[in-house]
């Protein structure tokens, strides 16, 4: 996984993104370079939009933590892999964005562990 943090052009005219690398406990955490920004090999990491009421369904092989706060503190219990679940909304905290459950709690949107649907 990667963070932008600026954009270039390579010296065919390609678009490329500066990044920084966010895996931590990785030998390359924190190092920058330069990757393609082709969207046939670049995808967003969490879900950036959400219908009203979407029914949402665990695939991490460890479940996913629901939280009191939208920052992902005070951890209430796991929804295991399979477990499907109602997003009332989306809603941003700092570059990522989180579900916000109809009871007020928040589970993360990151598309390594949840997958928008009934699966």
């Amino acid at each position: 996984m990667f963070v932008v943090i600026g954009h270039d052009r390579s010296n065919g005219g390609a678009l490329r993104y500066k990044v920084r690398d966010v895996n931590h406990g990785k030998k390359t955490a924190g190092k920058v370079g330069y990757i393609t920004a082709n969207r046939k090999y670049v995808v967003n990491v969490y879900y950036k939009a959400s219908k009203k009421n979407q029914t949402v369904t665990v695939i991490n092989k460890n479940g996913v933590h629901v939280y009191k706060t939208k920052d992902l503190t005070g951890k209430v219990k796991t929804y295991k892999k399979g477990a499907h679940f109602k997003a009332k909304r989306l809603v941003r905290h700092n570059l990522t964005t989180r579900y916000e459950l109809k009871n007020g709690n928040y589970v993360t949107a990151n598309k390594k562990l949840v997958i928008q649907g009934n699966y």
